[in-house]
């Protein structure tokens, strides 16, 4: 009997080694997680406040900024709009070979 009760003790022992184990190993996984992330965060903010520095310092990144992502321009530029869809402006070759295709109709002052 007592080493049915020491088996079992034993056996219950094991069973929350194993488990604190699994514990231990996904809380090991998870700290590397964190730390990979932790790692890419500062890499990130080091890199932002890098941009901050030139934006603070060079006026010339700071009007680069503006012009292309803000599209601000100075009150003496020339600004050209180049239409995405050319199809709007410009007619198509098929359409313009149709109308030299046919000739052109006039309509007739007698009726």
């Amino acid at each position: 009997m007592l080493a049915l009760v020491v088996g079992s003790l034993l056996l219950l022992l094991g069973l929350a080694a194993l488990g604190s184990y699994r514990d231990l190993s996904a809380a090991r996984e998870r700290r590397q997680t964190l730390q990979g992330e932790i790692r890419e965060t500062r890499a990130e903010n080091e890199e932002l406040m890098r941009r901050i520095e030139r934006l603070r310092s060079d006026p010339a990144t700071l009007e680069r900024l503006a012009r292309e992502q803000y599209r601000m321009m100075r009150p003496d530029d020339l600004v050209i709009v180049i239409p995405e869809d050319l199809e709007e402006v410009l007619p198509t070759e098929a359409a313009t070979a149709s109308e030299e295709a046919s000739p052109a109709v006039t309509p007739d002052p007698e009726g």
